[in-house]
């Protein structure tokens, strides 16, 4: 692996340790974090992969033991059932609406919050800071019922704008708290530099403080978009009609009272889980460095 865990060259109570050098050391505990470091992407590769390949065998050959791990006779029918058979398509386009929904909302306000909090002269701000990542730890379920009764009352109730700025509500503390802290580590003296020359403060934001803000803005975005597209209790209580339901009331359906539909349940999650990779490949190296410069991990 080309990065290495930091960790501590310390180990008195492990036998022979005291003899080895500290080349030694460093070189088992490195070859250690190698092998936790790959024992926990096969803890994610694996379910991947038997999805994947469940998705792919015939439905007389689900139950046959023993169980081979490559299909044989691989088949797309699952796939077919999937979206020519049922709503799944609607489901999907409602998904990315809401998604996207959910990203810009919750990244435009998170990025403009935290630099009010931490460029603005705005009493009690790293109190009030502290109450809205207080509101992060109370679970979708608290809010879902309250939520229910006042968009009801507002006309929201199956209505994806209503999904929206639940989910939103869901997933802005951390993005308010994540924006403020990395707008803590971009220098204030550039924007002033830049007002001395005559720009207007929201130059300086748009043209300086912005751009160096983009890897945060990115890791709220991917956690907004994860909150988004995995969200359950919101869209249940919120989405009523069969057209207007998202993927994870949708992936729900292939469960029925007395049969579970394994083949295309397993085709319908394989092609769900498409957008996520490609959203996280493009963006991984802003979001490395958003979550190290949000003091996160």
């Amino acid at each position: 692996m080309s990065q290495r865990f930091n960790l501590r060259l310390d180990g008195d109570n492990i036998p022979g340790w005291e003899s080895l050098s500290y080349g030694a050391r460093k070189r088992l505990l490195n070859k250690t974090a190698d092998l936790l470091i790959l024992f926990s992407v096969l803890i994610v590769v694996v379910p991947l992969f038997w999805m994947l390949s469940t998705s792919l065998r015939p439905t007389d050959t689900l139950f046959n033991l023993p169980t081979p791990i490559l299909p044989q006779n691989p088949t797309l029918e699952a796939f077919d059932n999937v979206i020519n058979n049922s709503n799944f398509t609607t489901w999907y386009f409602n998904s990315i609406i809401v998604a996207v929904g959910v990203v810009t909302l919750t990244t435009v306000t998170s990025t403009l919050a935290g630099y009010g909090l931490t460029r603005l002269d705005i009493p009690y701000k790293k109190t009030f800071a502290r109450i809205i990542l207080f509101g992060y730890m109370f679970p979708a379920i608290l809010l879902a019922i309250p939520m229910f009764i006042f968009w009801r009352q507002l006309g929201w109730i199956d209505s994806h704008l209503g999904l929206v700025f639940a989910e939103t509500a869901v997933s802005l503390p951390f993005g308010i708290w994540m924006m403020w802290k990395f707008f803590q580590t971009v220098p204030v003296s550039l924007e002033e530099s830049a007002q001395m020359a005559g720009a207007s403060r929201f130059r300086a934001f748009y043209e300086i403080a912005l751009p160096m803000a983009k890897p945060g803005m990115v890791a709220v975005a991917v956690f907004s978009y994860a909150v988004a597209w995995n969200e359950f209790t919101m869209p249940t209580i919120l989405l009523v009609n069969n057209e207007s339901w998202v993927l994870t009331i949708g992936l729900f359906s292939f469960t029925m009272q007395n049969q579970v539909l394994w083949s295309q349940l397993m085709a319908a999650s394989t092609l769900t889980v498409i957008p996520s990779f490609i959203f996280v490949y493009f963006l991984q190296k802003y979001l490395l460095r958003g979550f190290r410069a949000g003091g996160i991990g």
